[in-house]
């Protein structure tokens, strides 16, 4: 998923018009949906943290890195995680890694 497609669906998830982001962001409207469309980008960084800030998510999600979008999941899993001893850890792990070969395998 590219930016604009991601920031169209975070934008109509929270069910807000391009005007109301462009406010946010100190843009036109019209920027926002040359933002959405792929035809621009952000002028700068301080933009996508805004982004990010608003929609709490990563700056990463944004520009189509990982899959977990929401900065709390990841941090809760990882709080999670560390409180439990290493054998449960190593359980996880192992699970996580054959959960993640047999996505793959169902991508090919």
């Amino acid at each position: 998923m590219t930016f604009g497609e991601r920031l169209r669906e975070l934008r109509e998830e929270r069910n807000i018009t391009q005007k109301t982001l462009a406010e946010v962001l100190g843009v036109s409207p019209r920027m926002v949906s040359f933002y959405e469309s792929g035809s621009h980008f952000l002028s700068d960084e301080k933009q996508l943290c805004s982004l990010a800030d608003y929609f709490d998510v990563t700056t990463d999600y944004l520009l189509g890195r990982p899959t977990i979008r929401v900065v709390g999941q990841a941090e809760k899993l990882n709080m999670l995680f560390v409180a439990l001893p290493d054998a449960d850890r190593k359980s996880i792990m192992d699970y996580s890694e054959y959960l993640l070969s047999r996505y793959r395998k169902t991508q090919k």
